[in-house]
């Protein structure tokens, strides 16, 4: 469903929003401006059910990886896109993996609360935000995201035990 949807308060950030409003497109996707498509629309929760969000997840970051690879490798300075598109991915792992929708605007306080984040999380991603286009953010998202996922899977076992 296209719509024009008001960025609410909580994922207001600079890197991310610049205006009020953004245009939803049918064929919008989770590495493609605007980003957090789902918290924006509403309809659909992937938080709230970890399964089909991290499969999304891993198969668009999987994509982006070897774009981003390949990119630095040729020490191609053209990186903008696809390392918001990063950020913006693993924010999401982060956040649908302690089954919460993405929250921007304060993004610090709720990840202390998390259950299921990396070592340093808070400032290693601060890090990555604040030089997001240089080959030390996309080498630092890559460790997060692995980080990530064995958090994620070393909880599910948990989990199951108890």
């Amino acid at each position: 469903m296209e719509q024009t949807v008001t960025i609410p308060e909580w994922l207001k950030h600079p890197l991310f929003f610049q205006q009020e409003e953004v245009y939803l497109s049918a064929r919008a996707t989770v590495t493609a401006e605007p980003f957090f498509i789902y918290e924006l629309a509403g309809e659909e929760q992937p938080w709230a059910g970890e399964e089909k969000g991290m499969f999304l997840i891993a198969a668009e970051w999987t994509k982006l990886k070897s774009v981003l690879e390949k990119k630095f490798r040729q020490r191609d300075k053209n990186v903008q896109a696809e390392m918001k598109a990063a950020a913006a991915l693993f924010l999401m792992k982060l956040f649908w993996s302690n089954s919460a929708p993405v929250q921007l605007n304060g993004w610090q306080q709720n990840v202390k609360k998390f259950d299921i984040k990396p070592v340093n999380v808070e400032e290693r991603l601060g890090f990555v935000l604040s030089e997001l286009y240089s080959y030390h953010a996309y080498v630092q998202i890559c460790e997060l995201m692995i980080e990530q996922e064995k958090q994620a899977a070393k909880y599910c076992v948990l989990k199951k035990k108890q």
